[in-house]
């Protein structure tokens, strides 16, 4: 607030004004006062709330740090003393209880500075390592004390190998009971590792009396380790322990891995995978244990991958094939019925997990069907998996969950294995026709779904139609070069102009849309229509002089460059044109641009490469052209300048 005399700041009340002497009025100088005195008084109260705040949470500090002096004292004098039973107090007169007793004076109360917490703070860190990691250090010394012993009771001779796999089996069992009775103790965290090292012990002494003493066959060993991991999913169960269930999901996948014996047992194998899956994947839904889902995928096509490795002949194609896709289809159903029961959250998780499931799966199924059949086959597997997440997608849609994340990963991963479907299928210009109408169907359902990472995706796919139509078709499939054609100006008619008008509808409907809706997706300070308004000019432009050339090219190639300039210079018109009806100043700039480019054209290359009559046109109607445009100049002048007013005021 400044005095309107002499501008001086006003700091003080008073009515009159220091610097200059003005006089602001007895009514302004008692409203003066009067926000003075507010000022001053709010400010009183800021610094009193904040000491008021300060002194509270110092309070409730010292409470804190008092409450636990207490605990501690009582602790240490209920370890120190038996409890002594007291008298019942005699009851006083009425005249006595009426007064109030004057209280002893206590002890002082040692003040608790904050040099106590890291005191604290290390000891709560020492109790943490006695009790954890103390004791999951102990377990797995024991665990290989007991490997340990086995060896070397063998290279004695103390015991035989019958006796010495019993004695593992009888430690792993000392280890679940003891696990057990300290768990039923209410102490978990010192049972519950004991559990786990007892799991352990069990699968080793397994593997022991299969592998290096040969005391089991292949099928009761892994009957027993089935039966271990069973005990392992149960117990996590039971005592509601998900790292109890993570050690028999690891356990149960590495079973095939300790007991194999070299030959492949393929039906077998993917059996097992596919019902020890189903199992742990229905404790992780059961439990919400999302953890499962994660590891599940990774063992599984980890075991999967050494098979395929090993194992695989194209004889075996239609096994591997069907159980390869089983897993597809449990590790996209699973997460997605998760998220789906779950309703919240971003579904981040699930999205990896069904994004990493299809592709890996898609990958095995492109190498194993072109290896056998050929590539179009392919085809089967993408359409497969574009339907199974349309019907997902579809699901959601109709349970009114459509703005989820995995709803759009769906729908995503749908357009993405149709994309992949028509090269599979199509060749040449079909691919460019099939991308073009899939980017704008993919544009229009991102704009209905609002969602960035879908308009930005269709973004993508038609920037590459666009590429592949300019950068390939021409020049390969409808052999089309700088400035002439190859097989004549009429081959491939038909599929051209199909494909340039497909591809040119794309970008138009693209600006309209974009402009309808006023997307930023690209990041750019202007907006989407802007930049693909640009784009369908430029595609147009290069279309419009290749055909133009290949067309003189074929049948009156004297004109050819003439007509050239004459296009060039039409297509400046127009561009002018749009420029004053819709006041764009840098649509303008663009045409003037391309007139300097037709000018410099036709007075250093027409000049010398161009007959005269052609030349006399390209002249004439350059002229024309730059007389008519500085007419619309003239004409509109205010206009432009009033535009450019606005814009400087907006600025």
């Amino acid at each position: 607030m400044n005095c309107p005399k002499c501008m001086m700041p006003i700091t003080i009340p008073g009515r009159y004004c220091p610097g200059c002497g003005h006089d602001y009025g007895e009514e302004f100088n008692a409203g003066l006062s009067l926000y003075f005195a507010l000022k001053e008084e709010a400010a009183r109260l800021g610094s009193v709330r904040a000491e008021l705040t300060s002194g509270l949470a110092g309070i409730d500090r010292r409470i804190s740090e008092f409450e636990d002096l207490l605990k501690r004292d009582l602790e240490r004098s209920t370890n120190a003393a038996p409890a002594i039973a007291q008298p019942k107090p005699k009851p006083m007169p009425q005249q006595q209880q009426a007064t109030p007793a004057v209280a002893a004076p206590a002890k002082a109360v040692p003040i608790i500075t904050a040099s106590r917490e890291p005191k604290r703070d290390s000891s709560e860190f020492e109790v943490h390592m006695g009790q954890k990691w103390l004791l999951i250090v102990g377990i797995l010394t024991m665990v290989f004390g007991v490997g340990y012993f086995l060896k070397y009771s063998f290279e004695q001779g103390w015991v035989g190998p019958a006796g010495r796999v019993a004695m593992a089996y009888v430690w792993g069992v000392v280890f679940l009971a003891a696990g057990d009775w300290f768990r039923r103790k209410d102490l978990e965290k010192f049972g519950l590792p004991l559990i786990g090292g007892g799991i352990a012990v069990l699968y080793f002494s397994t593997f022991a009396a299969f592998q290096i003493y040969h005391l089991f066959g292949q099928m009761p060993s892994f009957s027993i380790m089935v039966l271990i991991t069973m005990l392992a999913c149960t117990l996590a169960i039971l005592y509601d322990t998900k790292w109890l269930a993570v050690m028999g999901l690891i356990g149960g996948f590495l079973t095939p891995v300790l007991l194999t014996t070299g030959q492949d047992n393929q039906i077998a194998l993917m059996t097992y995978m596919t019902i020890l899956n189903l199992g742990l994947l229905g404790i992780a839904f059961y439990k919400k244990w999302d953890l499962l889902n994660t590891l599940g995928l990774a063992f599984t096509y980890l075991l999967y991958t050494a098979w395929f490795a090993q194992h695989y002949q194209t004889a075996k194609f239609w096994p591997a094939i069907i159980f390869l896709n089983v897993f597809y289809l449990i590790y996209t159903f699973v997460p997605f019925v998760y998220q789906v029961r779950k309703s919240e959250g971003s579904g981040t998780r699930e999205i990896i997990l069904i994004g990493s499931d299809a592709f890996i799966a898609f990958a095995y199924s492109y190498f194993m069907i072109k290896e056998l059949y050929g590539v179009p086959w392919v085809s089967i597997i993408t359409i497969f998996y574009a339907a199974v997440s349309l019907s997902m997608a579809s699901y959601l849609f109709q349970k009114g969950k459509q703005t989820l994340d995995v709803f759009v990963m769906m729908m995503a991963m749908a357009m993405l294995f149709l994309i992949i479907t028509v090269p599979v299928l199509f060749s040449k210009h079909w691919i460019t026709i099939f991308w073009s109408a899939q980017s704008i169907g993919l544009l229009w359902m991102a704009v209905k779904l609002e969602r960035r990472s879908l308009t930005a995706g269709a973004y993508v796919l038609l920037a590459l139609t666009v590429g592949k139509f300019l950068l390939y078709d021409y020049s390969i499939v409808f052999h089309f070069g700088l400035l002439h054609v190859y097989g004549g100006y009429t081959q491939f008619l038909i599929e051209r102009y199909a494909t340039t008008l497909l591809v040119l509808l794309s970008l138009y409907f693209a600006r309209v849309l974009t402009k309808q809706e006023s997307l930023e997706v690209m990041g750019l300070k202007i907006q989407d229509t802007a930049v693909w308004s640009l784009v369908f000019g430029a595609v147009l432009f290069i279309i419009l002089t290749a055909e133009v050339s290949a067309f003189f090219y074929d049948y009156l190639p004297q004109a050819r460059f003439a007509a050239i300039s004459v296009l060039w210079t039409f297509f400046s018109v127009v561009l002018m044109l749009i420029g004053f009806r819709q006041n764009n100043a840098t649509v303008r700039k663009i045409s003037f641009g391309l007139f300097l480019v037709v000018v410099l054209k036709v007075f250093l290359f027409d000049m010398a490469n161009i007959s005269t009559p052609y030349r006399i046109i390209s002249f004439i109607v350059l002229g024309l052209v730059l007389v008519g445009t500085s007419y619309l100049y003239y004409r509109h002048k205010d206009r432009i300048i009033n535009a450019l007013a606005d814009s400087e005021k907006r600025d």
